[in-house]
């Protein structure tokens, strides 16, 4: 996949694009079809709210699974994230956000990059979300929510406007900062059919409600770095912050079908 000039300028103004259906059906089914071991394991890069509670965070599934370690280097994600930082890419991180049914949790407002930066020394936002939709995503089940417009560049503005503080269900960004963005980007709910990908701007601010219906919604995330963007400290594992460094290379398209 070839991104156009209207979608480099979309992705420019806006901070996200959303691709329904990027991945096929049968593509979407052999990621599923690798979650149970995962979820199933009890490393540190499996994270619970406690010991007996169900998994709600996957870390590192691009390095311990081969399906989801291909995905990340199809042509047209890998691709498409090299077209938008206009250089060569890794995998910084790698997760999937499981919401169970009547149980996922919401997650506060927020810009991923901030923990980024804090955490690992992340020099600039010089990298790129995708989120994968194992499940559909509709209004009813906690989606991804984003302020379009939200995005910027500036350091000092993206550690100003939320404060260091640990976990998501505290108020991480003023109020204020949201409505006013808000009022000038809107709200968006980044819904579609499982498969489809969205590429959003580490910047943008982001977050979801609780999932209260009795379906699954869970989104597999492809957290890439620029090659030339590498942090500069290593506070957290290895499973946030993947030492390898080197650029991807891509795969052909039909990489993951051939695991099915």
């Amino acid at each position: 996949m070839r991104l156009n000039e209207a979608q480099l300028a979309e992705y420019r103004q806006r901070g996200f694009l959303l691709f329904p259906s990027l991945l096929s059906a049968a593509e979407v089914e052999a990621l599923r079809a690798a979650m149970p071991p995962l979820v199933a394991s009890d490393g540190p890069e499996i994270r619970r709210d406690r010991p007996d509670a169900p998994p709600k965070i996957v870390y590192a599934v691009h390095a311990t699974s081969t399906p989801f370690g291909l995905t990340s280097r199809l042509p047209r994600m890998l691709g498409t994230v090299e077209a938008l930082l206009d250089e060569p890419a890794y995998v910084y991180q790698s997760r999937i956000n499981l919401k169970l049914p009547f149980s996922g949790d919401s997650w506060s407002w927020h810009q991923d990059f901030t923990a980024w930066q804090r955490g690992d020394g992340m020099p600039k936002p010089q990298a790129v979300m995708a989120a994968v939709f194992l499940h559909d995503c509709t209004p009813a089940n906690g989606p991804l929510l984003v302020i379009p417009g939200s995005h910027t560049d500036l350091l000092d503005e993206i550690l100003g406007r939320e404060a260091d503080v640990q976990g998501y269900d505290t108020e991480r960004v003023p109020l204020e900062v949201l409505r006013g963005l808000a009022d000038r980007g809107g709200v968006v709910d980044l819904c579609g059919p499982a498969g489809t990908v969205a590429f959003i701007h580490p910047t943008l601010l982001h977050g979801s409600a609780m999932n209260m219906t009795p379906w699954p919604r869970s989104i597999l995330y492809f957290n890439y770095n620029a090659v030339s963007n590498r942090p500069t400290a290593s506070k957290r594992p290895w499973f946030m912050n993947n030492p390898e460094v080197a650029p991807l290379a891509p795969v052909a398209e039909d990489a993951l079908l051939a695991t099915a």
